[in-house]
C-alpha cells in the first residue's frame, strides 16, 4: 500500500508489526488452553520485529518458521517445545489475517457512520430545495435536492447492515490442524482458543479457512467504495461549468491547473472515483481464490498480502475523503434556480400528459399534444392557452400541474420510511 493513500488508523492494523502480534497472540491463547499460562504470558511481552522474520525467512524459505525460530529462542522455558506443538501454519496466519480483518471492518464501519450522519444532515437541509432533475443528462422533473442525499443516506445504511450481518460469516478462526481433521488438537480446544481471540470457530475449514467469507469482505468493500463514488461522481456532473448547482471545497491556497490559474478541478471527487474502481477489481481476485487445490495450495496467499490491505486501507481513505467533501460541500442556490428557470416549464411535462390522458384523449394523440407544445419552447402561460381548450381540462389543473412544488408532495412519504423525520 503506497503512503498517499494508507492513513495511520490502517497502518497501525495492515502493518507487518500488528500481523506478526497477532501470531503471539494465537500462540499465547493456544498455550493458556493447554495450561502453559506461564510461557503464554512469556511470549506475550516478546515483541517481535518484521526484519527478523523477514531475516531469518532469507535462510528457512518459510516465514512462519522464521517467526517461530524467533519466539522459541526467546524464552528459556524448559516448556518451550510446546509452543506451536500440534498447530499448523494456516491456524496461525489464518486466524491473524481474520483479527485483523475484525479491527479494520470496526474502523470502516464508524466511517461509514460518519459518512451517513452527515449525509442525513445534508438531506434535512436541502428537503425544500427544489432543483432540476436529471436523467440521460438532460432535464427530467422537478426534484428534492435533499432526496439525492437521503437515497446515498440509504446506499450507506445498507453498506453497514452489511457489514453487520456478514460479520457472522467473516469473522471465524481455525485452530484445526494441518487437514481440518483436528487430529493434533481437539473442537473444544479450538473453541477456547478462538474465544480468547473473540472469533468463532469456522464450521467447516480444511487446512485452511474457506475464501468465500474473505471474497464477501472483498465486496462489502467494493460496494462501500463504489457508494463513495456514485456520490463524487455526481458532484464532478453538477460542478461542471454551465451547471455550476455544487461542488467539492476549495481550499483559500489551493491550485487547481499548474497552468491554468482559473481552474477549480474536482480532484478529490475524481480519485474516489479512481480508487473505487481498483478496490472493485480486487473482488475478482478474490472469488478466484475460492478454488483451491484439494484441502490448500497457497494460490490465494500472494494476492491475499495485497488485496485484503489494499481494498481495506483505500475504502477507509475513500470514505475519509469522502467526510471531507460533504462537511464543506458548496451548494449554490442561485444556479440551481437558474437551471430551473432555464428547463422552464419542460420540467413538468409528464404531468401535463397524465392530465392530458385523464381528460379522455388516447395516448398517442395526448402525448402528441403535449410534445408539440413542450418542444416548441412555449412558456408556461402559452402552454395553458394553447391546452385549455381541451374538452375536460380546466386551467387551474394545468397551472397545479406546471408548478415545480408538486413534484415534491410525497417527499415526506420517502424520508418517513428512512427514519429521517
Amino acid at each position: 500500500m503506497i503512503e498517499r493513500y494508507y492513513l495511520k488508523a490502517m497502518k497501525d492494523i495492515w502493518g507487518e508489526k500488528n500481523y506478526y502480534r497477532k501470531w503471539v497472540e494465537i500462540e499465547a491463547a493456544f498455550l493458556e488452553v493447554r495450561g502453559y499460562g506461564d510461557l503464554a504470558r512469556e511470549i506475550l511481552s516478546m515483541d517481535i520485529e518484521p526484519e527478523d522474520v523477514r531475516e531469518g525467512e532469507k535462510t528457512s524459505g518459510h516465514e512462519l518458521n522464521s517467526f517461530l525460530e524467533i519466539l522459541i529462542s526467546g524464552t528459556e522455558s524448559p516448556d518451550s517445545g510446546e509452543i506451536h506443538k500440534g498447530l499448523t501454519s494456516s491456524d496461525v496466519m489464518d486466524t491473524a489475517r481474520v483479527m485483523q480483518m475484525k479491527e479494520s471492518l470496526r474502523g470502516v464501519r464508524e466511517k461509514l457512520e460518519s459518512v451517513r450522519d452527515l449525509l442525513r444532515r445534508r438531506a434535512l437541509e436541502y428537503k425544500d430545495t427544489v432543483t432540476c432533475g436529471r436523467t440521460h443528462g438532460q432535464y427530467a422533473e422537478p426534484l428534492s435536492l435533499g432526496l439525492k442525499f437521503a437515497r446515498w443516506y440509504a446506499h450507506a445504511s445498507r453498506n453497514i447492515q452489511r457489514i453487520d450481518e456478514a460479520g457472522k460469516r467473516i469473522l471465524t478462526g481455525t485452530i484445526s490442524g494441518a487437514v481440518g481433521t483436528y487430529s493434533l488438537v481437539t473442537p473444544e480446544e479450538e473453541e477456547k482458543v478462538l474465544d480468547i481471540l473473540g472469533l468463532k470457530p469456522s464450521p467447516a475449514p480444511s487446512q485452511i479457512l474457506p475464501r468465500d467469507p474473505f471474497a464477501e469482505y472483498l465486496f462489502i468493500h467494493a460496494l462501500a467504495a463504489r457508494g463513495a463514488a456514485e456520490i463524487a461522481l455526481e458532484i464532478r456532473l453538477l460542478s461542471q461549468d454551465g451547471i455550476k448547482e455544487a461542488a467539492e471545497p476549495f481550499t483559500e491556497k489551493q491550485k487547481g491547473s499548474s497552468a491554468m490559474p482559473h481552474k477549480k478541478n474536482p480532484v478529490i471527487c475524481e480519485r474516489i472515483c479512481g480508487l473505487a474502481r481498483l478496490v472493485s477489481s480486487n473482488v475478482t481476485a478474490a472469488l478466484e481464490n475460492i478454488e483451491l487445490w484439494n484441502e490448500r495450495d497457497i494460490s490465494h496467499s500472494s494476492n491475499e498480502r495485497l488485496i485484503i490491505e489494499d481494498s481495506s486501507s483505500l475504502t477507509y481513505y475513500i470514505l475519509e475523503k469522502l467526510e471531507f467533501v460533504l462537511e464543506g460541500l458548496e451548494v449554490n442556490r442561485e444556479n440551481i434556480d437558474k437551471a430551473l428557470e432555464a428547463a422552464g416549464p419542460r420540467l413538468c411535462s409528464s404531468a401535463v400528459l397524465k392530465l392530458l390522458l385523464e381528460s379522455g384523449l388516447r395516448r398517442e394523440e395526448a402525448y402528441r399534444k403535449a410534445q408539440e407544445v413542450f418542444m416548441s419552447g412555449s412558456t408556461a402561460e402559452e402552454i395553458i392557452n394553447t391546452l385549455v381548450e381541451t374538452p375536460g381540462l380546466e386551467e387551474e389543473a394545468l397551472r397545479e400541474a406546471l408548478s415545480p412544488a408538486g413534484y415534491l408532495k410525497n417527499i415526506d412519504a420517502v424520508y418517513g420510511r428512512l427514519g429521517l423525520i
